[in-house]
């Protein structure tokens, strides 16, 4: 039984990558947008701990979207790097059989 080879196209790594950041940041972008829309609590306590913001919030309200479409261009880059380049990493497997 011949066993099948296959073949490595360096885009599937960059994909892997920016999938996973966009995931991220779009993850941790709507955790931010749901936060911002619930209103202030009344209490003395949790209005002096809602002041304190935390950092990554800050930055995604400040560039969240910026962020967002930066990765999803990649995310578009990588996607036809990868199908316009399958063919030439198939046949360069199939070469060194």
């Amino acid at each position: 039984m011949q066993r099948s080879h296959k073949f490595a196209n360096p885009f599937y790594a960059l994909l892997l990558v920016a999938g996973i950041a966009f995931a991220l940041t779009a993850t941790a972008y709507g955790v931010m947008a749901f936060r911002e829309s619930r209103p202030p609590a009344a209490t003395e306590f949790e209005a002096s701990s809602a002041s304190t913001e935390h950092p990554l919030m800050a930055w995604l309200s400040d560039h969240g979207e910026t962020a967002l479409m930066t990765e999803l261009g990649f995310l578009a880059l990588f996607v036809f790097g990868a199908i316009a380049t399958d063919d030439y990493w198939q046949r360069r497997s199939n070469k060194q059989k």
